[in-house]
């Protein structure tokens, strides 16, 4: 229980989660017990709870917590979220986006070509280079090598060139980018296998579909993987080559696929992901009911044998 104590300790801290589930949080007694007693949040709330309060963190930031970076969450919301991090938040942070790189195989010396804005986990968690307080980036813990591209003027041209002469083992890139960036490439480059190994599609709160990305896989010529992103619960997971499941680790999140009120039981478990991120200390998400619909599977994958395994 004691992620459980810790995590509800400092979200105690927080206006809106005392008010939510102030009373139920020292009665819980084990995980069962946690998905019963202590409510979902939804983005509405925080959206609802910042236009009444006029707090840019939707009441969530801890009355003591040490925000060192202040991002603006990716949502086409009336009124704009924030979330804050502390010098352990990137820490760990930075940690799954590692986790997330190593599952694909990158490593020392490999290229690793970003074009999603600077406010994306995928970019600003990818070196120390990038972002104050961040002691070390994906990028410095595997010895890659980060080729970063803030915002959408031009993506397409600017990642074609990148490729036609860096080579990286990977482009991440966001999936509103992926149709213009297929025709540029097509156009100049053919097919993509000989300038890098694979393409990585992300998007907040959204997942490319499977239909459209096995389409892009044989159009394109490489293997097109898929990182998931809920960033208003700090949450990072990646498709694995071996298992096509998406990976997560149980010491960072725990995650659930449950019903929203009002809607039916998908007898194929294709429920919303809720998001509990156990490391978040300054803006902390407990039970974050996502926009993405998933299901939970049990471990067993030969490239994280423990890891959470996510149908998505």
């Amino acid at each position: 229980m004691r992620p459980f104590k810790q995590l509800l300790r400092y979200a105690l801290g927080s206006p809106l989660l005392k008010k939510k589930f102030g009373g139920l949080a020292t009665d819980i007694a084990g995980f069962k017990d946690f998905s019963v007693k202590i409510p979902l949040t939804t983005l509405e709330e925080l959206v609802a709870e910042k236009m009444s309060s006029g707090d840019p963190y939707a009441s969530r930031l801890c009355e003591n917590g040490a925000a060192l970076v202040t991002l603006q969450l990716e949502y086409d919301t009336e009124t704009r979220l924030y979330i804050a991090l502390s010098r352990q938040d990137l820490k760990r942070y930075a940690e799954a986006l590692r986790r997330c790189w190593s599952l694909l195989g990158l490593g020392k010396g490999d290229g690793v070509a970003i074009f999603d804005y600077g406010t994306s986990p995928v970019s600003y968690l990818a070196s120390s280079a990038f972002t104050p307080y961040l002691s070390q980036g994906a990028a410095d813990a595997l010895g890659c090598l980060p080729i970063c591209n803030d915002g959408v003027a031009n993506m397409s041209q600017r990642a074609v060139e990148i490729l036609k002469f860096m080579r990286p083992q990977a482009l991440f890139i966001r999936s509103d980018c992926l149709e213009p960036f297929s025709i540029e490439s097509e156009r100049q480059l053919g097919r993509l296998s000989g300038y890098t190994r694979a393409l990585v599609v992300t998007e907040n709160e959204g997942c490319l579909p499977k239909v459209e990305q096995d389409a892009y896989e044989k159009r394109l010529g490489l293997p097109v993987y898929r990182l998931l992103r809920i960033d208003a619960g700090m949450f990072l997971a990646m498709e694995c080559p071996e298992c096509r499941l998406f990976h997560s680790w149980k010491d960072l999140y725990y995650v659930e696929s449950v019903t929203r009120a009002g809607d039916d039981v998908d007898e194929g478990g294709q429920n919303y992901l809720a998001i509990t991120n156990w490391f978040a200390r300054v803006c902390p998400t407990v039970r974050y009911l996502s926009q993405v619909k998933g299901s939970v599977y049990s471990a067993g994958c030969r490239r994280g044998p423990v890891d959470i395994r996510i149908a998505a």
